[in-house]
């Protein structure tokens, strides 16, 4: 007899839990939205799976069963078996998942039960997990409320909102989105689609939840869209219509937080310190080394950011704006100096972003609970009373 299938009854605890899950639907289907902490491990390929479609159409699903029993068979059934085998001894607690909970997943589970692996699938599969998580955001409001941190770029939010977790559950909307929600905002690495930002999502909402019985949950403000991909209406709502609390930092401080995001912890800071610990000339123009060409590659990142609010930010300040940031590149690669990253900084901070960030408080008639300092705010937080 099989293990238990999961439920929808039991996916709050399957999710909660990490629990590592084999996704044997087509790699197509995978990299259009798969659930949190999934592998694809394909009974079917894409071409496969295009072929079993075709059959299905024209010739019925008995036609299309058997097409896809004689395609896996011999060493293609083997090698996708052993896979499958050699991710469950690592994760022996693994949940398989296709996308209805249908012919992909028993077949997969079928024949692991024949090579004495007996696993669990998820009834419904993918699409029913989806609809799970889907519900999951839309309802967050109706037992959890929310505490909005705002304030003009780099007043040190996102820091805030970690400094404080211990005391209130709290949601990096940026680490989902894996982008800093601004034109200059990408962290290096890919975002993940619109679908897979939403599961992740609703998996971090799922865990607050168990930590949010009285205190409301701390969020950053942040427009609807983070880089490319989009928060969802309801949960958009919800931070719109939530309490606020404004963090008010001076601009040296703002243009300090920034140089340390943007140029410290990056390949750009990481080239300064090596080449500072190594013999000067052995670097200079040497793009091999690695570090070096990652810092360059960033400048040109951020001129290309730079270029894409051009109009926004007007022609005579662009070109201003611009030859600071060429500056210090020039600064960086002839003389390792990177503090003259600052001036075109401060001046984007000024020209661009606080127009942009203040107009849009104004035009919404933002009414703070507090507003005060990074650590004026922490200290009120830290008072307030849980409710």
């Amino acid at each position: 007899m099989f293990n238990h299938n999961i439920s929808i009854d039991e996916l709050t605890a399957l999710f909660l839990a990490d629990t590592p899950l084999i996704d044997v639907r087509a790699p197509v289907e995978f990299t259009q939205g798969a659930l949190p902490g999934a592998i694809n491990l394909p009974i079917l390929n894409d071409e496969e799976r295009a072929r079993v479609g075709t059959t299905y159409k024209q010739q019925g699903a008995e036609a299309a069963v058997q097409l896809g029993y004689t395609m896996i068979s011999g060493s293609v059934k083997q090698d996708r078996m052993q896979q499958w085998l050699d991710f469950i001894r690592q994760h022996p607690q693994a949940v398989l998942y296709c996308f209805r909970g249908g012919k992909r997943s028993q077949i997969t589970q079928q024949w692991l039960k024949e090579a004495g692996i007996d696993r669990p699938l998820i009834t419904g599969g993918y699409k029913l997990a989806r609809q799970f998580l889907i519900s999951t955001i839309d309802r967050f409001h109706e037992k959890h409320r929310l505490l909005v941190i705002t304030g003009p770029t780099g007043s040190g939010k996102t820091r805030l909102l970690h400094e404080i977790s211990h005391r209130y559950p709290a949601l990096d909307i940026e680490a989902i989105a894996r982008h800093r929600g601004s034109a200059f905002g990408g962290m290096g690495i890919p975002q993940p689609s619109q679908v897979d930002f939403e599961n992740q999502l609703a998996i971090n909402l799922l865990k607050l939840s168990q930590n949010a019985q009285t205190n409301p949950v701390l969020v950053e403000d942040e427009s609807r869209h983070t880089g490319r991909v989009c928060l969802p209406a309801s949960f958009f709502e919800h931070m719109r219509s939530a309490e606020i609390i404004w963090v008010d930092e001076p601009v040296e401080a703002r243009v300090n937080n920034i140089f340390e995001d943007y140029i410290l912890a990056t390949p750009i800071g990481q080239a300064h310190q090596i080449r500072k610990a190594t013999t000067f000339p052995d670097l200079v123009g040497k793009t091999g080394a690695t570090p070096y060409q990652q810092a360059l590659a960033l400048f040109d990142q951020y001129a290309a950011a730079l270029q894409a609010i051009s109009k926004k930010l007007g022609g005579d300040r662009f070109q201003e704006v611009s030859l600071d940031l060429d500056f210090a590149r020039s600064d960086f690669e002839n003389k390792n100096e990177i503090r003259t990253n600052k001036v075109w900084i401060e001046k984007l901070v000024k020209y661009y972003y606080d127009p942009l960030y203040l107009g849009s408080l104004q035009r919404r008639q933002v009414n703070p609970c507090f507003k005060g300092s990074k650590q004026a705010v922490i200290d009120y937080l830290h008072t307030r009373k849980a409710t």
